[in-house]
């Protein structure tokens, strides 16, 4: 039950996590984007373990119903999680990147 909950959870915390980062950037606060750049990702992957963790629960209770009604759209969520976050995550980079050139030009 706590699997169920938690790819939820760590899915809003990647994407809340990136769009800080992109705020950040776009604020020009420098310091703790590297954090939030980590957190974001490590959040995407954290959420896609609790994901795996939750079919295999299903698995060892050959529920496989809930496989076959849960999976699709999971990874489907998943997928368009992952692209959220890298796309917010590679414009904030690109930002703090831009700014690092300015200082040193």
């Amino acid at each position: 039950m706590l699997n169920t909950v938690m790819w939820l959870l760590f899915s809003v915390l990647a994407c809340l996590l990136a769009t800080a980062d992109l705020g950040r950037a776009l604020l020009r606060k420098e310091r703790g984007w590297t954090f939030l750049l980590f957190g974001s990702l490590a959040s995407v992957g954290a959420a896609a373990l609790a994901g795996y963790r939750m079919a295999l629960d299903w698995v060892q209770k050959e529920d496989w119903s809930a496989l076959m009604d849960v999976l699709p759209p999971l990874a489907l969520f998943s997928t368009g999680t992952l692209c959220l976050v890298l796309v917010l995550d590679l414009a904030a980079l690109l930002l703090h990147s831009g700014r690092e050139r300015e200082k040193t030009s």
